[in-house]
């Protein structure tokens, strides 16, 4: 057998028109918003509906039953003031080794002037920085920045683990206190 003549020139060229594959590769579906490429005579971009494709997808209404509810103010206050509590009992024990002696009723270095400032004697805090104390915390501590001034006798002993619930805490108290969870204030600050 040669390989001259038309039988062989046939194969050839059927390979070639081909590309040599025996079988053609599969392809991946397409999605049902989208026509098949070519599948538009008119070149407009028009679907078979006569409708231009959208490029967003198309918005569904929730059923009535499942529409939203608006937030109730009242629960929401309620849930901070719940995540603050939560914080604030983490972070106690901070308070207490760093802050209760001059900050507390009955506290080694408690002065009248130092429990006006600033009461922890009960939660919430009291003195005339309860509506701020937050601010005052981060500030005397030097969270976010600064040089600390407190605790009085070792500005700067709270640190890592002890710092970062304090943090916590003036968080919480941030976040209830913008919602006007607090009466002292109105959630002002």
């Amino acid at each position: 057998m040669t390989r001259s003549g038309p039988t062989f020139a046939l194969l050839a060229a059927l390979v070639a028109a081909c590309g040599g594959q025996s079988s053609p590769e599969p392809t991946a579906p397409q999605p049902a918003e989208q026509e098949p490429a070519g599948a538009s005579e008119s070149g407009s971009g028009e679907s078979a509906s006569g409708a231009a494709p959208s490029s967003e997808p198309e918005e569904v209404a929730p059923p009535a039953s499942e529409a939203p509810t608006p937030a109730d103010p009242e629960k929401i206050k309620s849930e901070l003031l719940a995540a603050e509590q939560t914080a604030y009992e983490s972070a106690k024990p901070v308070f207490d080794k760093h802050c209760a002696a001059c900050h507390q009723k009955g506290g080694k270095k408690a002065k009248r002037k130092m429990l006006q400032h600033f009461d922890m004697t009960a939660y919430p805090f009291g003195g005339h920085h309860a509506a701020e104390v937050s601010a005052e915390v981060r500030e005397v501590l030097a969270i976010g920045g600064g040089k600390p001034t407190m605790p009085f006798n070792d500005p700067g002993a709270v640190q890592g683990d002890e710092l970062a619930l304090i943090a916590a805490w003036a968080d919480a108290f941030d976040k209830a206190h913008a919602a006007g969870a607090h009466q002292h204030g109105g959630g002002k600050h």
